[in-house]
This record gives structure tokens, sequence and C-alpha cells, in this order.
């Protein structure tokens, strides 16, 4: 479902609706290519490779759900959201904490989902002008894909 121009004219009333945007492993390997993600019920595995001084080893990150855990910021020149994952394994932690965007803080990784949300299709046919309204209020990790919802705020 997505948000289209004439549902805005039209129908007021979609502001302040919250609009779920499905998010595929292959829209996060547009933003982290070094990485391979794998979203199941409450869970996600984010894979990749540590490199050592002379091999390579592979690492498989485990995150959990925490739904109603998320942030937005809305600076004026940075814009960001993003979801709150628990660690549950801190393996490949130290490499994907030098990654634009996710940040280690206490029990959880910071990753943002801005950049993953600007590059899918349903960012397309969201207006120009409540593109810089988009509110993330919640997230669910599901078999396949991360759900975000989000809201148009006035």
């Amino acid at each position: 479902m997505g948000i289209f121009k004439e549902d805005l004219i039209n129908f007021g009333n979609l502001i302040d609706t919250e609009v779920e945007i499905k998010l595929s492993p292959e829209d996060f390997k547009r933003v982290f290519p070094s990485y391979e993600f794998e979203f199941s019920q409450g869970l996600v595995k984010i894979k990749g490779k540590k490199k050592g001084f002379l091999f390579s080893r592979s690492f498989e990150f485990r995150g959990g759900e925490d739904q109603e855990k998320v942030y937005n910021e809305r600076e004026f020149e940075t814009k960001d959201m993003g979801v709150y994952l628990k660690i549950l394994s801190s393996s490949g932690l130290d490499v994907l904490t030098k990654e634009r965007g996710i940040v280690r803080e206490g029990e959880h990784l910071r990753m943002s989902v801005y950049d993953v949300l600007k590059l899918s299709d349903i960012y397309q046919k969201i207006p120009d002008a409540f593109r810089d309204r988009l509110l993330l209020t919640r997230y669910k990790l599901r078999n396949g894909h991360m759900a975000i919802f989000v809201t148009v705020t006035k």
C-alpha cells in the first residue's frame, strides 16, 4: 500500500494514519552491499565477512525485534529514521558499527532505515511535499522482510 497524491488530496484523513511499508533484504543490500540480511519472525540475521591479517572469517549477527523502539531525527541538514534491534549475538558487531547508520547503544543496535526507504519503490510514489513529514512509528520483523510503519504528520 502506498500514499498517492490523489489519496492525500481527496482523503485528508490519511494524515496521521499509519501506513505499512515492506523493506526486503534486497532493499537493505543496496544500502549495505557488504552484508546479507535475513528476516524471520522477530529476528534479523546480518551476515558478512570480517577481514583478518591473512584470512577473512564469516560472521552472523543476530538482532531481536523491539517494535516500539524507533527513532526519528528531523534536524535542518540531517533527516534520519531507524530502528533499535536487541543484540542477541555480538558476532561481527565491531565490523557492523563501522558502517554509516549503525551504532551500538547499550544492549541495542541502532540501525538507520531511512536510506533503505529512500531507495525503495514506494518512496518514489510519495509526493515531495510529504516526504519531509514522514515519521516512523514502529516496525516488525516478519518472514522475508522488515515492515516499517510510517505516518505523515501535519
